[in-house]
């Protein structure tokens, strides 16, 4: 067999087969697709800090992952509150901090398949600055919002959590870089991914910043099945859509992608290896 070591990708030529290195490392594992995502990005590869080309990560150990969660003994799950609702967001697990660093913050849980909180983000509710509070430890840029690994359905990537979770909602997978500039990190994450990935920023400056900057570490990563797609006019993210024109609006907006056009091919190809 051939494998790409800085890609993952591989080809067995006995049996014709190809994928990626998560497939690679479940079938030799024997273990679910979705375990060995999990492992493979927050726990081993973390841990390594390899990532990235040129410049070291800071190393995670992923035993303390857990223990270094110690504000979450003071979250408590809620059912509802004004905030989700008004978000169309109630479906989901959401938590209130009681006490500590984040207390009356809205928490925003990241939980993988074995129900382990490995991250999470405290909104403000009540205007308190900065908007958000991350998680210690694991850096915003290390990190994405738990989604259907194994699927080979197009996985939308989001600048916030709330429109990755108005996606999830109308049944689309989605995801979150918590920023409108991915990282590099994040980048080599989601190019493991089986299914074609759609950049779905917002359609401001910033996101329009962020997504060609998101082309740009695409090609990096040796992805060239990038979809787009942008918030109609007169809507600034997908959870605005979700509030006032409802899921079906939101699903009809969202899967009118852009596929990628032979003069983005060219731009991707002009501006190669001029990564910001």
């Amino acid at each position: 067999m051939s494998i790409n070591l800085e890609t993952g990708l591989w080809r067995c030529f006995k049996s014709g087969e190809t994928g990626n290195f998560v497939k690679l490392y479940a079938t030799l594992e024997k273990c679910s697709f979705q375990e060995a995502y999990e492992k493979f990005v927050f726990e081993d590869f973390l841990a390594q800090g390899s990532f990235t080309r040129g410049r070291n990560v800071e190393p995670v150990n992923p035993h303390k992952i857990k223990s270094s969660l110690d504000e979450a003994d003071n979250f408590e799950e809620i059912d509802t509150h004004p905030l989700i609702e008004s978000r169309m967001l109630k479906g989901f697990r959401f938590m209130i901090a009681r006490d500590g660093k984040y207390k009356g913050r809205l928490i925003i849980p990241f939980i993988n398949s074995r129900n382990k909180l490995f991250y999470f983000q405290g909104r403000s509710l009540k205007g308190e600055l900065p908007k958000y509070l991350n998680c210690r430890d694991l850096k915003s840029s290390q990190v994405l919002y738990p989604f259907e690994y194994d699927s080979h359905k197009p996985l939308y990537v989001t600048e916030g959590a709330f429109d990755c979770l108005s996606l999830q909602a109308v049944g689309l997978n989605a995801t979150t870089t918590l920023s409108c500039f991915t990282s590099r990190e994040q980048m080599l994450q989601l190019a493991q991914y089986q299914g074609p990935l759609v950049c779905a920023f917002d359609s401001d400056g910033a996101g329009m910043e962020g997504r060609s900057k998101f082309l740009k570490l695409a090609q990096w990563a040796r992805r060239d099945d990038i979809q787009t797609v942008i918030p109609p006019q007169g809507s600034k993210d997908w959870n605005e859509i979700l509030v006032k024109g409802g899921p079906d609006s939101l699903l009809s907006a969202a899967t009118s992608t852009m596929e990628m056009t032979a003069l983005t091919l060219d731009w991707l190809s002009y501006n190669k290896g001029h990564l910001v």
